[in-house]
């Protein structure tokens, strides 16, 4: 298992301390794409205005999910 790390960029920019752990990129993707839903849903101001970051440290990859 991996561990994923969800920051928030743009207008809004919180790092995520302590990350999660999934199977794999895909089902980190997926929680991605919930918390940008979630975050839309909750807080209208943030949409097109931030992105949720998913980051794997150890490979020093990211993907970009916009709220």
């Amino acid at each position: 298992m991996a561990r994923f790390y969800f920051n928030l960029e743009g207008k809004q920019n919180v790092d995520d301390p302590g990350g999660l752990s999934f199977e794999n990129e895909l089902q980190a993707f997926r929680a991605a794409q919930r918390l940008a839903k979630d975050l839309a849903s909750a807080q209208p101001l943030l949409r097109g205005t931030t992105c949720v970051v998913v980051t794997r440290k150890d490979r020093g990859e990211s993907y970009y999910v916009s709220v």
